[in-house]
């Protein structure tokens, strides 16, 4: 039985670090009784996707108080004995790969790193040989060649391709977790800077749901299917003649959550040909991972990091 996060951890990292694919789970508690099977797994175990536990669920590897359960909507309660069985999921293994980027910052435990904008985090299926914050990882990192997850070791959250700025990438599994746990509890503290279009107030606080787009499913949209709690705080930071440079601090962590936010309420990010208007001033959205703060085993790290060239170029642009 279960009755600490401590305990989960430990019992999680024994598992990985054994052949043991198989993991029980005693339901003290859960904040919401009607939360999913699917989402339930998926927000004690964050380093596997949702997916992942669906396909878990549909081929008969979660068992709840000894039954198999093949439906990922089924409603966990308490005190619920949940038995997964842990089966292969890696569709591809990332190849380390020299990859040009920038280490702000190394802990033992972690790394802040600068991703420069054109460089996906993480590879999937589709786009296999693209290179990766990942593979460039594990060609200067070996301790990462050592994760469980061979297609997105240490990853703990991303940034959109086109989107620059500071990254925090766990070097062990244990800290994988732990910092996993930090963002879930929203303990980690984001900060960005944008340049939108329009002038938008000197504040503001963005709380649209946001879900998948009902048309086109590479899109997300506050309008959207299974939509889920979003919140987002602004700040203007400087008023140009058509456009507007603010700070946007997501308190929650849903995909591409501050371009849709800030499009949502009618001023899109410059250069963003999905959700905001296309500029000739920047080939991209200028958006930019400025700040990162947290506490991690008592100690507090911040870091900021002044924006690319390209996105200084569009600033003294503007500014003219």
């Amino acid at each position: 039985m279960l009755n600490t996060i401590d305990e989960l951890i430990l019992n999680w990292v024994k598992m990985l670090q054994s052949d043991k694919k198989s993991f029980s789970v005693f339901c003290l508690h859960t904040k919401d009784f009607s939360v999913r099977l699917d989402k339930y797994l998926f927000d004690l175990f964050p380093n596997y996707s949702r997916s992942y536990f669906q396909k878990l669920i549909r081929t008969n590897n979660v068992h709840v108080n000894a039954k198999i359960v093949t439906k990922g909507s089924y409603l966990v309660n308490k005190n619920d004995n949940i038995d997964i069985l842990f089966a292969q999921h890696n569709t591809f293994t990332c190849a380390p790969e020299k990859i040009d980027f920038a280490i702000i910052a190394e802990h033992k435990d972690f790394l802040v790193i600068n991703k420069p904008a054109g460089l996906v985090v993480h590879n999937t299926h589709i786009n296999s040989e693209e290179p990766s914050l990942v593979k460039g990882l594990l060609y200067y990192f070996q301790e990462l060649c050592a994760f469980d997850d061979k297609e997105r070791p240490g990853i703990v959250h991303r940034l959109d391709k086109d989107t620059s700025g500071l990254i925090l990438v766990a070097r062990n599994q244990i800290a994988q977790i732990k910092l996993s746990n930090l963002f879930k509890d929203r303990k980690i503290h984001k900060t960005y800077c944008a340049v939108v279009k329009g002038h938008p107030d000197k504040t503001g606080c963005v709380t649209y749901d946001i879900g998948r787009h009902p048309v086109h499913r590479h899109k997300m949209s506050h309008l959207g299917i299974c939509s889920r709690s979003a919140l987002t705080n602004y700040n203007v930071l400087a008023y140009y003649k058509e456009t507007t440079l603010v700070a946007a601090s997501p308190v929650t962590g849903r995909t591409h959550q501050i371009r849709v936010h800030l499009a949502s309420i009618g001023h899109g990010i410059l250069g963003d040909a999905t959700y905001g208007v296309q500029s000739k001033l920047i080939k991209r959205q200028a958006l930019h991972a400025w700040k990162l703060e947290f506490e991690y085993e008592g100690q507090t790290f911040a870091y900021s990091l002044p924006v690319p060239r390209d996105f200084s170029k569009l600033l003294k642009t503007l500014e003219k």
